[in-house]
């Protein structure tokens, strides 16, 4: 795992994803992003792993109230997403 500045990080990207490293990005020392290739999430922390999903769904429910969009709206066009790709 490596630590970056967002301007590290922006001019390191394109090596950060052929070499598959995680990173987290800070911005005056504090972390406010954290870039994690595919490849390899075995590799991250569960702590980090906990903090990254809190957040994201914190984000996703605020986004959703916003929006005013009910669960079962979803759900409808998750199905009738996959029906598209099965065909």
């Amino acid at each position: 795992m490596r630590l970056a500045s967002i301007r590290q990080f922006r001019s390191g990207v394109s090596g950060y994803t052929r070499r598959g490293e995680m990173v987290i990005v800070t911005r005056s020392g504090k972390m406010i992003g954290c870039f994690l290739p595919l490849t390899a999430t075995a590799d991250i922390p569960i702590e980090l792993k906990r903090e990254f999903v809190m957040t994201l769904g914190g984000y996703i429910a605020k986004r959703l109230g916003k929006e005013k969009v009910q669960e079962k709206e979803i759900l409808d066009d998750f199905r009738e997403f996959k029906k598209s790709r099965s065909r």
